[in-house]
């Protein structure tokens, strides 16, 4: 499925803005280090610079599946999509959880990059941080999000069923798992849009 380039724009100003935060934290303890020198400076700066990086890698890895082309491609399993949203999320101190992946069998091509989509759209609807989760079914999934104030807009689950387009960095993450569902005909359900639990239902499309 093409992206109008209008819609382009906000999905790409939103992974940018993402990205800035860790990166400009890196760029930080970098210049303590040329400022102040090794031996005032050196542990703390190092370890934001590391800790930074780090986030940044994260948040990149993750991007690169949930909305880039990696995560297009066949073979890419459950344990795989654990990994890159654990640290996806905990570079944005939101915890993670994920039952039923364990001996689970690989899923058809661009479930993982839907499951991926899935996790981000719900983590923005944690204003106080929490806890997402996802439970892997026979041929379903489920990702939920827990926390205080969480909330699934009225508005997001309208991009998430396509009865509306993007129009704000808020909103472009949802519209681009809707369309990406639909491009690899996985069927998406929102089971509960209220706190302190919201959840994305997805399988295969019949």
């Amino acid at each position: 499925m093409d992206f109008s380039p209008g819609h382009l724009d906000l999905l790409l100003s939103r992974l940018f803005h993402d990205l800035i935060s860790p990166i400009g934290a890196a760029r930080n303890g970098l210049e303590l280090l040329k400022e102040f020198g090794a031996d005032d400076v050196g542990a703390d700066a190092m370890d934001l610079a590391a800790h930074s990086t780090e986030q940044a890698t994260d948040r990149l890895t993750f991007f690169r599946m949930a909305f880039g082309g990696a995560g297009s491609s066949a073979g890419h399993g459950f344990a795989e999509a654990d990994r890159i949203a654990r640290g996806y999320l905990a570079s944005r101190r939101i915890e993670w959880a994920i039952s039923g992946a364990s001996g689970a069998p690989t899923p058809q091509t661009g479930t993982v990059k839907v499951l991926l989509g899935t996790v981000a759209v719900i983590a923005d609807c944690l204003p106080r941080l929490g806890r997402v989760s996802a439970s892997v079914g026979d041929g379903s999934v489920t990702v939920s999000g827990h926390g205080e104030g969480a909330s699934l807009e009225g508005e997001i689950v309208r991009m998430l069923d396509g009865s509306a387009e993007a129009r704000d960095e808020r909103t472009v993450l949802a519209a681009t798992v809707c369309a990406n569902a639909r491009r690899f005909g996985v069927k998406l359900a929102v089971d509960a849009v209220s706190p302190p639990t919201v959840s994305i239902g997805f399988g295969e499309s019949s």
